[in-house]
């Protein structure tokens, strides 16, 4: 079940971000994660519980409806993929499973440099640690403009590549 958002343009299909709003958690209440995808990320609603000083959470819109979810942390735990002090780390990125498959993971990639030139003009570079056995979410990550630059992160569930995407600034 997608909940349906009040004031989005129904006509479109493109994907957007949008910062966390409270009443998007009604639908993230019927977003359903299997357990290999659990594997790998926590629900969004798990993640709503942890510190929000340092986490910002996003979701991902298409179609009027709920389609992802990730947040943008900016504690130290971003060092671990980047020794840049402008990097902001992607944490949680899911998407529901009525829009796996349509490309709405790549358009979401897509559209983050814009999101974080909006709302977090400081940052230039959003990294993230995907697992080495979720060769399917690094190949996304990847076709979309993630560079793997070979850094390497031990986790908490395994080894972890650490992802680069670099924000261009506005004067690019």
């Amino acid at each position: 079940m997608n909940q349906q958002l009040k004031g989005e343009n129904s006509l479109s299909n493109s994907v957007t971000l949008s910062p966390y709003q409270p009443d998007h958690q009604q639908a993230l209440q019927f977003y359903p994660l299997t357990p290999e995808q659990l594997e790998y990320t926590e629900h969004p609603l798990e993640l709503l519980k942890h510190d929000g000083h340092s986490r910002t959470p996003v979701t991902i819109l298409s179609r009027n409806s709920i389609a992802g979810f990730f947040v943008l942390d900016v504690s130290d735990d971003r060092y671990s993929y980047s020794e840049n002090p402008n990097s902001v780390l992607l944490r949680g990125f899911s998407i529901h499973p009525d829009f796996q498959g349509q490309g709405v993971a790549e358009e979401a990639i897509l559209e983050l440099p814009s999101f974080i030139l909006q709302h977090f003009p400081q940052f230039d570079e959003v990294v993230l640690g995907v697992n080495e056995l979720n060769e399917t979410a690094r190949h996304v990550y990847l076709k979309a403009g993630f560079t793997d630059e070979g850094r390497r992160y031990m986790g908490p569930k395994g080894q972890q590549y650490a992802l680069h995407l670099y924000v261009p600034s506005e004067d690019n």
